[in-house]
């Protein structure tokens, strides 16, 4: 009997040896949270400790002055396993991406790839490539579309911001941003869904989809309503709001009767469209055959487009291009063409995409790039039984 408890007590010393020795060869995943000078291990315990009581797990991460909790610290950046942090602090989730999305973690220096519904904390930063895309949302419920070539900060510390835009676009719900250049975009409703875009002449653009939001730049605050957007050029005050263009329209027939059209109207005929000026009712021809460019490849769904068409979008507000987007679901969560085109590109549907059933939408964007409401989606059918 003695033996076997001797064996007994043998074993669960090794399995717990094991275990430990196991756990100490993976990475901690760690959490950077700067303290300001005066805080001491239990006021930031209190703050961001799940279970406060365990304020000396910092001693084992972090090289300090005193060992004392209630030792004033001077200005750091403490390290923190991320599993003691109360949620409300693990800054947020990746949610989706596509293509390729980069992750710098705060204080690191290098760039990684992302990986799906991976945790992002606070100072951590995003970088979305060429086509790539990022959807982030946080603890607390603010969601953060990163658009392509972009880059943003998570929670940057001392901000008092969910997002810092350094370069690029994102659109937010309910997010609070401030850019590279200080300009503050804060939400003043519970739905509020906007856009902030950053120019390469450091120029910030914000276009409101819901709600409204304050937008301030060199101490003066402008209200922008849904509907509405505001410049703001590097060191000045932010526009007066400005409207944006306004929802692409669907009308039937083709021909002359479109030079009647005040505004944006778009024809849907034979799965062809394009964006035209508003011309004299003179001036109207009945539209060509469809012919495929030849200087751009067949089957690339992105980079095709035809001469003429029978979809027609004329405009009498300056627009110098269209959005168009088509899905195979109603929700447009499963994109197959997303594409900017130019004013005087015409598209042929029936030439881009394999036969099958489809869901299309399209969005005016102005002279200065502000951009419309989608209308409200039609769908369309490629190749055989098509209407």
């Amino acid at each position: 009997m003695r033996l076997k408890l001797m064996f007994l007590c043998a074993a669960a010393f090794f399995l717990t040896w094991r275990a430990r020795a196991e756990g100490a060869g993976k990475a901690e995943e760690m959490q950077n949270i700067v303290v300001k000078p005066g805080d001491t291990l239990w006021s930031i315990a209190n703050t961001y400790l799940k279970n406060p009581k365990r304020w000396n797990e910092l001693l084992k991460y972090n090289t300090l002055p005193a060992a004392d909790p209630s030792i004033a610290l001077p200005g750091m950046a403490l390290k923190v396993p991320a599993k003691l942090i109360k949620e409300q602090y693990r800054a947020a989730k990746l949610v989706s991406f596509v293509n390729e999305v980069l992750l710098r973690k705060s204080g690191a220096a290098d760039w990684k790839n992302v990986a799906a519904q991976m945790d992002l904390f606070k100072n951590d930063t995003l970088r979305t490539r060429t086509d790539a895309r990022a959807e982030v949302r946080f603890y607390t419920k603010e969601i953060l579309n990163l658009y392509p070539n972009s880059v943003v900060i998570l929670r940057p510390p001392d901000k008092n911001a969910d997002v810092e835009l350094m370069a690029g676009g994102m659109r937010g719900l309910r997010a609070k941003v401030i850019t590279a250049t200080n300009v503050r975009i804060t939400p003043k409703t519970r739905d509020t869904e906007f856009d902030a875009r950053m120019k390469a002449d450091m120029t910030t653009q914000v276009q409101v989809h819901k709600g409204r939001v304050g937008v301030e730049a060199q101490g003066k605050t402008v209200e922008v309503l849904e509907g509405f957007a505001s410049v703001i050029k590097l060191d000045m005050t932010p526009s007066q709001p400005i409207p944006l263009p306004p929802m692409a329209d669907f009308e039937k027939g083709s021909g002359p009767a479109l030079a009647k059209a005040s505004g944006p109207r778009m024809k849907l005929d034979d799965n062809i469209i394009s964006l035209k000026q508003t011309i004299p009712k003179a001036a109207v021809r009945a539209p060509a055959a469809p012919a495929l460019n030849k200087n751009i490849k067949t089957g690339d769904m992105n980079d095709q487009s035809i001469d003429a068409g029978k979809i027609m979008i004329t405009v009498a507000n300056p627009v110098q291009s269209y959005h168009l987007q088509l899905a195979r679901n109603q929700n447009f969560a499963d994109l197959v063409l997303d594409k900017t085109y130019d004013a005087f590109d015409t598209i042929n549907l029936n030439e881009l995409l394999p036969p099958g059933a489809y869901w299309l939408r399209v969005s005016y964007v102005d002279l200065l790039g502000f951009e419309g409401k989608f209308n409200a989606p039609r769908q369309i059918t490629i190749g055989r039984g098509r209407q």
